[in-house]
């Protein structure tokens, strides 16, 4: 340790570029991958809502009605197909208008529509089924928020890529500073790297402190990257509670059962995002002081 805090000494600004240059690319790396994570769990929260709304015609009976239903459940592209009966729908329009005794005066069962809420399988299903039920006899009006799953398809994909290329990007920078980083370094230490070499060390001896160097740079920017992120968050979760209220808790990858919710942040999801984060810093300080060493060091 003693020696690694000399050498950070004796090269502080070439030091410092390191540590900047690791502590920006992995913050952006936190922050794109709780903006991904985020908007997978929106993408996962509409598709558990009714993706489509069939409603029928008041004179369609409840057996043509439940016969539509075991046919789209036949063809395996729906999930579940849930029957919503006028003497349902008028329970539901009460608890809604509860507040307007006028609107509940005006309102009987004879003119609310029963209704089927359907969960596809597949999102990609979704616009095959609406149009299907379109054709069939007895249905009024179908409903189908195509708009709104398809934007968050697109979103969700296009951060993806755009996070991909940028995270691709820094990395490579990163690499071409640590290297040059570390190259500069080795010239420092030209000397005594060659008496080490010259009374029998091994590559592996004289390489160590450079790669304990970049797992140690690799750790401390990705732990004060990591911090200033959710100090970040803990500073402005009053407003986004307020503005994402409507919003339910979202799961990381479908894993609420194990407790990994992105919104609100759980405590083991924070966990996972700190080790992934210091292990993506310390893997890359590592691998970029290991591509140096093995070039300059003969």
């Amino acid at each position: 340790m003693n020696e690694m805090i000399t050498s950070i000494k004796r090269t502080p600004y070439q030091s410092f570029a390191s540590f900047l240059i690791l502590f920006f690319t992995l913050f952006l790396a936190v922050f794109l991958f709780n903006l991904t994570t985020f908007f997978n769990g929106i993408l996962s929260f509409v598709e558990t809502k009714p993706q489509v709304t069939v409603y029928f015609e008041n004179e369609t009976k409840e057996g043509a009605i439940g016969s539509i239903k075991q046919q789209l459940e036949a063809t395996g592209k729906v999930a579940q197909a849930k029957y919503t009966s006028k003497q349902e729908a008028l329970k539901i329009y009460k608890d809604l208008n509860k507040n307007n005794p006028l609107l509940l005066e005006m309102v009987s069962a004879d003119i609310l529509p029963a209704s089927l809420e359907i969960y596809a399988n597949k999102v990609s299903d979704l616009p095959q089924i609406a149009e299907q039920l379109k054709k069939v006899p007895g249905v009024d009006e179908v409903v189908f928020q195509r708009d709104v799953v398809d934007k968050l398809l697109s979103l969700t994909t296009m951060l993806r890529r755009v996070s991909a290329t940028l995270l691709v990007f820094l990395v490579i920078i990163v690499f071409v500073v640590l290297m040059t980083t570390t190259a500069f370094k080795i010239a420092l230490k030209k000397e005594e790297i060659e008496l080490l070499r010259l009374l029998g060390a091994s590559h592996g001896y004289v390489r160590w402190p450079f790669l304990k160097e970049g797992m140690f740079f690799g750790f401390a920017s990705a732990t004060t990257a990591f911090l200033l992120y959710y100090l970040i968050i803990l500073v402005l979760n009053p407003f986004l509670s307020s503005y994402l209220s409507g919003i339910p808790s979202l799961a990381f990858l479908g894993l609420g059962n194990y407790g990994l919710y992105v919104w609100p942040p759980s405590p083991l999801f924070i966990l996972l995002s700190y080790i992934l984060t210091v292990v993506s810093g310390m893997g890359i300080g590592l691998a970029g002081n290991y591509l140096s060493t093995s070039k300059y060091i003969k």
